[in-house]
């Protein structure tokens, strides 16, 4: 099997996958075992992580901008500017036929106005435009008073993916934070899943955290939008969990309405390499945004015998079935991050992942 042009074909344990498939399909008929001969859901090791503060702090590649607290405005984020597609009213008092007069800001950024005829208004504002046009008009007119208002905005657009109640494009008028920009999708539909949504700028995950602010109160995470910033929020279901490493096959598996465990997500992945996958030790990469998250490290074998209860998984999850002892996380990560790369789509956790490894 391929994903993107790269060859993850492996060889199929069929015994040990046709076992995990039995295992998954009795255990939602087998009664409860002892929890006192049961290490919880054999979990060898679980440790909470967050990224450095670099990468808290919006990185380099996306430039978020945080709000000062108490700010209503401020220097930081967007500054709005007059761009292609955008239109503007302008009155010209004193002067007959010369009121709410309107105008479309044209490809290359001009505008026609009698008289004066075309005007350069684009990458300006409002006010630095009625400066021009009160000098253009000075020859014609007597101390002409000039007033230039932004009516439809459409050159700043802003894109609204998944669960909101109105998804779709909208226009930012001036500076938006992701509080406000959430309110012009109409908000976030019941069946968004918080921990999954994702900023996206320029193509890159943004380092913020919608859950923490949108559920929490998070003001920090309040950052500024900028023209064609996008807002994913998915629903759970409709996430994927990521099983990497000695599987038949390396996939995104769907995380559907009733979630997933780590077995069954074994099973769909064609199963562990027979003889080469070190079951004791998987390795699981959890995040609650691009910045937090779990790594945990978990003994299938317990599973297969009967000595520790499925572990259940949670959308977003990272599996790696490795084919040895990996030592440290820092291993792990290397291993487990050029296969995630290939199959990952916008909510596999990369950034918390890039930022770890670099750490």
């Amino acid at each position: 099997m391929t994903f993107g042009g790269a060859n993850l074909s492996f060889g199929i344990g069929r015994r040990l996958a046709l076992a995990l498939a039995v295992l998954v399909a009795a255990s939602a008929c087998t009664p409860a075992l002892d929890a006192k001969s049961l290490r919880h859901d054999g979990v060898v090791e679980r440790m909470s992580v967050a990224a450095p503060a670099v990468a808290r702090s919006g990185g380099p590649s996306c430039g978020t901008s945080r709000l000062a607290a108490g700010t209503k405005g401020g220097s930081a984020g967007f500054t709005p500017k007059v761009g292609p597609g955008d239109n503007l009213k302008f009155n010209i008092f004193g002067e007959e036929g010369m009121s709410d007069l309107t105008a479309r800001v044209d490809d290359a950024g001009f505008v026609q106005l009698p008289i004066v005829e075309l005007v350069r208004v684009g990458g300006k504002t409002t006010r630095d435009i009625q400066a021009d046009l009160k000098q253009a008009y000075g020859p014609h007119m007597i101390n002409p008073w000039v007033t230039v208002e932004l009516i439809a905005a459409e050159s700043a657009p802003l894109y609204f993916l998944g669960e909101f109640r109105e998804p779709g494009v909208r226009y930012m008028k001036g500076r938006t934070n992701v509080v406000e920009a959430v309110a012009l999708a109409g908000g976030l539909s019941g069946d968004a899943y918080l921990p999954g949504a994702r900023l996206l700028r320029d193509d890159r995950i943004c380092t913020v955290d919608l859950n923490a602010l949108l559920r929490n109160g998070a003001f920090d995470q309040n950052v500024w939008m900028k023209p064609r910033d996008v807002i994913f929020a998915p629903r759970k279901e409709d996430m994927s969990v990521y099983v990497l490493g000695a599987v038949g096959r390396a996939q995104a598996v769907p995380f559907g309405a009733n979630g997933r465990t780590l077995l069954q997500a074994l099973t769909e992945a064609g199963g562990p390499e027979a003889g080469k996958a070190l079951l004791r030790e998987i390795r699981i990469i959890r995040t609650a945004s691009p910045t937090q998250g779990e790594l945990i490290v978990v003994d299938a074998t317990r599973m297969l015998t009967g000595r520790g209860l499925d572990f259940p998984l949670e959308p977003g999850d990272v599996v790696f079935v490795p084919r040895s002892v990996l030592g440290d996380w820092n291993v792990a990560i290397g291993e487990i991050l050029p296969s995630l790369q290939l199959i990952g789509g916008v909510l596999t956790p990369i950034t918390l992942i890039e930022s770890l490894n670099n750490n």
